[in-house]
């Protein structure tokens, strides 16, 4: 006579589920997990979509992916980088509705009229990590105006929901208008300057920097990090195709 099945079991079966490769492959995670376990959308996750207020604030993507992603090995989906996410996001969408995914586009050939254009989402190719990160799972740069070398971390979920706190706390304090969102994403990245690691020595270096210091090296950090080529082929009527960059955000699932 065969033996009952666990509870647990029986809803591992009907949990319908696919296992994709990290960008990052693992590497600056303390268990070197490489892979994850990501359940498909189902009926229920609806309730999230559907939901204006936690679209509008942006935390679906920390939701989807605490309720879609398995087996980490210990790992908080929180803790998984941005580029890891944003795998896991782009599987979710394309899985769940298909890969074609409409864009407005506004056309350059002096018309500005706005068409809608067609990107095909399993065309999108994933980036490796393309820096070697030290024993403490940093990178070094060397700013090219001031000539300091700095030292930074990639960023996490959890990273980002902090930065967008902070920034929301400093916008209901603030009268101009101004997101500091920025200058936070730098504070949180940067872990040492010129071998100065303390948090509010650095933060107030970052009045000294140049700009052009800044600039150069977020567009470093953009090149190395690990992820997704968001730089996308979009289809428009007649044929044609442009280039674009994708962004992820709420409208990701619907439009």
């Amino acid at each position: 006579m065969d033996h009952l099945k666990p509870e647990n079991q029986f809803q591992e079966e009907l949990t319908s589920y696919d296992v994709i490769e990290l960008p990052s492959n693992g590497i600056l995670y303390k268990n070197k997990i490489s892979k994850a376990k990501v359940s498909y959308l189902n009926a229920l996750d609806e309730s999230i979509l559907t939901s204006p207020n936690i679209m509008k604030n942006g935390k679906f993507i920390d939701i989807l992916i605490k309720r879609k992603v398995k087996d980490l090995g210990g790992l908080d989906p929180l803790d998984l980088l941005s580029g890891d996410r944003m795998a896991i996001i782009l599987f979710l969408r394309t899985t769940g509705f298909g890969p074609i995914y409409k864009v407005p586009i506004t056309l350059t050939d002096g018309s500005d009229r706005t068409v809608m254009g067609e990107i095909d989402l399993s065309l999108i190719k994933p980036k490796q990590l393309l820096a070697k990160p030290d024993e403490n799972g940093e990178f070094e740069y060397k700013l090219p105006m001031s000539g300091k070398l700095v030292k930074f971390r990639l960023l996490t979920g959890k990273d980002e929901s902090d930065i967008d706190l902070k920034d929301e706390a400093h916008s209901e304090f603030s009268t101009d208008g101004i997101s500091e969102k920025s200058k936070f994403r730098l504070e949180s990245m940067v872990m040492e300057i010129d071998g100065i690691r303390d948090k509010l020595k650095i933060s107030s270096m970052f009045h000294k920097i140049p700009l052009g210091d800044s600039l150069s090296l977020k567009t470093y950090y953009n090149e190395i990090e690990p992820g997704l080529d968001l730089n996308v082929e979009v289809r428009i009527p007649g044929g044609e195709s442009i280039r674009s960059f994708l962004p992820i955000g709420a409208n990701f699932f619907w439009i």
